[in-house]
C-alpha cells in the first residue's frame, strides 16, 4: 500500500469516527417520536379520519334537505285503441320541483343530528389517537422495565460469576466446602434465567411497538434517549377537572346525547303532517295528442305515520336511547375520574418509593461489600455473602419496575390532563 493510499484511509477512518456519534443520534428515537409516528401511520387513525370525512358529507347532505327536490317522470302508455282515457300521446314527460314548507321540525332535527354525528366522529378520532398513545406508552414502559432489569441482572451475573470463581479458588485451597460452590452455581443459574426472562420481555415489548408503528423498532435506537417521568401536579381535583374538559370519550358521549335528542325530534315529526309546494311542467298528454306543455302548481299535505301505532313506538324507543346516552355521559365521567385518581396515586407513590428504594440500594451495596470483607475475615458465612448479593440484585430490579411504572403513570396522566398533542410536542 502506497503512502498516499494509507493517508487517504487514515482520513476516511477519521471522518467515520467523527461522524459515528451523529449517526447514532440520527437513529435515536424518543418516546415522543414513537407516539407521533404511530398516530400518523396507524390504520386505526386512518379509518377514523375516513369516518370524519363521511360525517362531514352527511352534514352537507342534511343541509341540502332544505332545498327543493327535482324529479323527472317519463311514462309510455300501451293501451287498446278503444280506451277512451288514452286517446292522446303515447308518451308523457313530467318535470317536478317540490319544496317542503312545514315538516314538524324534521329537517332541522336532521341537520342537528348530522352535526352531532360529525362531532361524535371527531371525538372518536381523538379517542383513537389517545388509545394508541396509551398503548405506545405501555409498550415502551414494558420495554424500559425489561431493559433496566436486563442491565441489573447482567451486573448481578458478573457479581455471582466473581463469587463463583472466588469460592472455587477457596475450595481448591481447602478452606471452603463443596456445598458453597453448589450454592454459588445455583444462584448464578437463577440470575442467568432472570437475564433471559428480561430479554424476552424486552423483545415482546419491542414487537408490540413494531406492530403499533408498522415497522421494526431496534433496542439500540431507544437506549440513547430514555424517557423520563413527567412532572405530576399534587392536586388530584384540579387534574380531574382538566381531564373532564379534554376527554374525547366524554365529548363523544355528549355528542351521542345530541344525536339521540335530534332523533327524538325526528320521530315526533313523523307524527305531524308535512306541507309542501310542488311545481310541474308536463310535456304530452294521454287524453289528447299534440297539446302544448302544461304548467301546474300544487300545495299538498302528506303524512308519515307508519304502520299501525309504530310511530308512537318509534318515539318511545328514541327516548329510551336518549336516556341511555345520558347515563353513558355519567359512566364516562366516573371512568375518567377513576383513571386520573389511579394514575395520580401510582405516579406519586412510585416517586416516593423510588427515592426510598434508591437509598436502600446504597445500603445494600455497602452491606454486600462489607459481607465480602467479613467473609474473608471469618466473621460472615458464605450464605450471608450470597444473600447480600441476591438482595442487591432484587433491589436493582425493584428500581427498574418502579421507574418504568412512574414513567407510564406520569405520561398517561399527562395525556388525560394536557392532551396528547401537547405532550408529544414536548410541552411540560
Amino acid at each position: 500500500m502506497t503512502a498516499s493510499l494509507q493517508a487517504a484511509c487514515r482520513q476516511l477512518l477519521f471522518v467515520c469516527m467523527a461522524c459515528a456519534p451523529w449517526w447514532g443520534q440520527a437513529q435515536a428515537q424518543t418516546l415522543e417520536a414513537l407516539i407521533q409516528d404511530t398516530l400518523a401511520t396507524h390504520p386505526a387513525t386512518q379509518s377514523q379520519r375516513a369516518q370524519v370525512a363521511s360525517a362531514t358529507a352527511g352534514v352537507d347532505s342534511a343541509r341540502w334537505q332544505f332545498y327543493p327536490t327535482p324529479s323527472v317522470a317519463l311514462e309510455n302508455a300501451a293501451t287498446r285503441s278503444s280506451d277512451p282515457l288514452y286517446q292522446g300521446d303515447k308518451r308523457v314527460t313530467t318535470l317536478r320541483l317540490q319544496q317542503p314548507l312545514y315538516t314538524g321540525g324534521r329537517l332541522s332535527a336532521g341537520a342537528d343530528k348530522a352535526q352531532a354525528s360529525l362531532d361524535q366522529s371527531q371525538a372518536a378520532l381523538d379517542e383513537t389517537r389517545l388509545q394508541l398513545g396509551l398503548r405506545v406508552v405501555q409498550a415502551y414502559g414494558d420495554w424500559l422495565a425489561a431493559h433496566l432489569k436486563t442491565q441489573a441482572s447482567q451486573k448481578s451475573e458478573l457479581t455471582h460469576a466473581r463469587l463463583r470463581d472466588q469460592v472455587q479458588r477457596r475450595i481448591d485451597e481447602g478452606v471452603s466446602a463443596d456445598s458453597d460452590l453448589v450454592l454459588a452455581l445455583a444462584r448464578l443459574d437463577a440470575i442467568r434465567a432472570d437475564v433471559t426472562a428480561a430479554r424476552t420481555q424486552g423483545d415482546m415489548a419491542l414487537a408490540r411497538l413494531g406492530q403499533l408503528l408498522g415497522r421494526p423498532v431496534a433496542q439500540a435506537s431507544l437506549v440513547p434517549s430514555l424517557a423520563l417521568p413527567r412532572p405530576v401536579q399534587a392536586q388530584a381535583a384540579a387534574l380531574m377537572a382538566q381531564a373532564l374538559q379534554l376527554s374525547a370519550a366524554l365529548q363523544k358521549a355528549q355528542a351521542q346525547v345530541r344525536v339521540q335528542e335530534a332523533t327524538v325530534v325526528e320521530r315526533q315529526a313523523d307524527l305531524s303532517p308535512e306541507v309542501y309546494l310542488r311545481a310541474e311542467r308536463q310535456y304530452g298528454n294521454f287524453n289528447f295528442a299534440n297539446g302544448a306543455p302544461e304548467n301546474r302548481l300544487f300545495v299538498g299535505v302528506s303524512s308519515r305515520f307508519g304502520a299501525g301505532l309504530s310511530g308512537l313506538s318509534n318515539v318511545a324507543a328514541a327516548r329510551g336511547q336518549l336516556e341511555a346516552a345520558v347515563a353513558e355521559v355519567q359512566v364516562q365521567t366516573r371512568v375518567i375520574n377513576e383513571q386520573v385518581l389511579a394514575d395520580h396515586a401510582l405516579a406519586l407513590s412510585s416517586e416516593q418509593r423510588l427515592a426510598s428504594v434508591r437509598a436502600s440500594l446504597r445500603s445494600a451495596q455497602s452491606v454486600s461489600e462489607s459481607y465480602d470483607r467479613q467473609f474473608l475475615a471469618g466473621r460472615k458465612t458464605w450464605l450471608d455473602v450470597m444473600n447480600a448479593a441476591r438482595e442487591l440484585a432484587q433491589t436493582e430490579t425493584l428500581i427498574a419496575d418502579l421507574l418504568s411504572a412512574q414513567v407510564v403513570a406520569s405520561w398517561r396522566l399527562s395525556f388525560y390532563t394536557r392532551g396528547i398533542e401537547a405532550v408529544t410536542q414536548g410541552n411540560p
